[in-house]
């Protein structure tokens, strides 16, 4: 039942009814002719054929399901459909540009997600988690001014490094405490990075994480040639990233790969950032990880 089209089905539907009402009144037109106006059979005829005929009135009307056209759609029961409010990218006849939708006065504060309904008024804070304050925890940035112009693009600035240990500058060098604490230490952040890595990332990258294409690849994408060769994330180049651009990269995207930000979840986020830290140092050499 699943392969019919609906439309189409109503459609013969609508067409058998029509068809039976044409023969309804000729069979009416031929019996009047024959036996006369009067009489209960022609009685039943003249309201069967009466009943056709409206019914074949309203679908020349509305017409058949499925027919496109640009006139505005009838609404017997409106039901709020038309409400005096602006819509996204509505048209405003107050203001200037006559763009409804408006940048925020300056100076306000932002709604924090409480939600006054259910909490019958009671307003406990601010709920970190709308508002997204902590750019460490949400964004993976340490300082959005460290900036630096390169091929005259303005881009975040790179890490420096000291001693043999990453410098923070514009991405944070390491996970944040907050991403540690909320899965309950190391050992079950990395085990449900691995799990989300798996689900997530693995199809491109593989298991091991080394990507590739063709008989070197290590995922599926790249095994069939799905799309081009995926990056070897364990390799030198993303060793010496700072964990918040991983996490970046995780978010928003890079080249072929697209943002799994909608996708995934901030912690797991972070995991998976923590497991791309162990499989680079199941194949590095010892203490080349973090180092450049």
């Amino acid at each position: 039942m699943y392969d019919v089209d609906p439309n189409l089905f109503m459609n013969w539907v609508v067409g058998i009814i029509l068809a039976v009402g044409a023969l309804l009144l000729v069979v009416t037109l031929v019996a009047s002719a024959v036996r006369g106006r009067s009489g209960r059979t022609m009685s039943y005829l003249y309201m069967l054929t009466t009943l056709f005929l409206c019914f074949g009135v309203v679908v020349a009307v509305l017409g058949f399901r499925g027919q496109h056209s640009g006139a505005r759609p009838w609404h017997i029961f409106l039901d709020m459909k038309y409400q005096p409010k602006y819509t996204a990218q509505g048209e405003s006849v107050f203001f200037a540009d006559g763009r409804a939708m408006r940048p925020p006065p300056e100076n306000t504060i932002p709604f924090d997600g409480t939600d006054y309904a259910a909490d019958a008024g009671f307003h406990p804070g601010p709920k970190a988690d709308f508002l997204k304050a902590d750019l460490r925890y949400y964004q993976g940035i340490a300082d959005p001014a460290a900036k630096e112009t390169r091929d005259g693009a303005t881009l975040p600035k790179e890490p420096g490094w000291k001693d043999g240990q990453m410098v923070e500058t514009y991405f944070v060098a390491r996970i944040p405490d907050t991403a540690v604490g909320a899965a309950g230490g190391w050992e079950p952040l990395v085990k449900h990075g691995r799990q989300q890595f798996n689900v997530h990332c693995a199809a491109c990258h593989g298991a091991s994480g080394r990507g590739g294409a063709g008989t070197d690849a290590h995922g599926i994408v790249g095994a069939y040639g799905l799309s081009v060769a995926p990056a070897d994330v364990t390799g030198v180049t993303f060793q010496s990233q700072p964990d918040g651009q991983l996490f970046n990269t995780i978010t928003n995207g890079k080249g072929a790969m697209p943002a799994y930000a909608p996708q995934v979840k901030v912690q797991d986020r972070w995991a998976v950032v923590s497991y791309l830290r162990v499989l680079q140092y199941a194949r590095a050499t010892p203490g080349a990880v973090g180092k450049k």
